[in-house]
C-alpha cells in the first residue's frame, strides 16, 4: 500500500485498519499473499476447532477475524516503513553525493574551530582532509592575520540561519585571499562554512 502523506497519528491508524479490512474482503488467497501466513499453526488450528463448536463459534470467528486483520495491519505497516526507509536512504545518498560533489568548498566545524566534515572542494582549497584528527583545527590551515575574524565569526553566533563572513588567507601562501560565508545549523552546536578564492588584487600584501 503506498504511504499517504500529511495524516495524523490516529487517521493514519484508522487508514491502516480499513486497508486491512479490505484485503481481507478481497479474499483468502490476497490476504494469505500479504501477510504470509504468519497468524501461527496451532493457534489458527484451535480457533478452527473452536469456530465448529456451536458453543464457542461466535466469539471464535470473532476473534479470528479480529487476528487475521491485525496480522495485515502488521505486515502493512511494515511495508510502509520499508518503503519510507528506502527513501530515506535513497535522500540521504542524494545529499551527501551534492555535498561531497559541489564546486563550493563546504565545511563543517564546531565553535572551537575544530574541522567536522570537508567536502572535496575543501580538501582541494586547503590542500588537506582536515578532519582526519581530532587535533587539527580551520586555524592552522589559515595565515595569522585572519585567524582572529574567523575565530569570531564562530563564537558570535546565536540565531540558525543567519549568514556572517569574514576574510582570510591560505597558511603558506597569504597570496591566496579567502571569502568566507558561514551560518550557525539548527541543531546550533556547528556551523557550516563556504569558503570562495577571491580574485583580484591581492589585498593582504597590500595591508602587510
Amino acid at each position: 500500500m503506498p504511504i499517504k502523506e500529511g495524516l495524523s497519528s490516529a487517521e493514519s491508524r484508522t487508514q491502516l485498519r480499513a486497508d486491512a479490512e479490505g484485503l481481507i474482503r478481497d479474499g483468502a488467497d490476497t490476504v494469505a499473499e500479504i501477510s504470509g501466513g504468519a497468524l501461527g499453526v496451532d493457534a489458527l488450528a484451535l480457533l478452527y476447532r473452536r469456530a465448529s463448536d456451536p458453543e464457542f463459534a461466535a466469539d471464535a470467528l470473532k476473534l479470528l477475524h479480529e487476528l487475521q486483520t491485525h496480522q495485515v495491519e502488521l505486515d502493512l505497516l511494515l511495508e510502509q516503513l520499508q518503503d519510507r526507509e528506502t527513501l530515506l536512504t535513497e535522500e540521504v545518498a542524494h545529499y551527501h553525493a551534492l555535498y561531497q560533489l559541489a564546486p563550493a568548498a563546504y565545511l563543517v566545524v564546531s565553535r572551537d574551530g575544530r574541522v567536522i566534515e570537508s567536502n572535496a572542494a575543501a580538501v582541494a582549497l586547503l590542500g588537506a582532509t582536515p578532519e582526519t584528527s581530532e587535533e587539527q583545527t580551520l586555524s592552522q590551515y589559515l595565515a595569522p592575520p585572519g585567524r582572529t575574524d574567523v575565530a569570531n565569526l564562530l563564537e558570535r553566533f546565536e540565531t540558525p540561519g543567519i549568514v556572517a563572513t569574514c576574510k582570510a588567507w591560505l597558511a603558506g601562501n597569504n597570496s591566496v585571499e579567502l571569502s568566507i560565508n558561514a551560518s550557525l545549523i539548527p541543531s546550533g552546536d556547528l556551523i557550516m562554512m563556504v569558503i570562495a578564492h577571491c580574485p583580484g588584487p591581492n589585498t593582504h600584501a597590500a595591508r602587510s
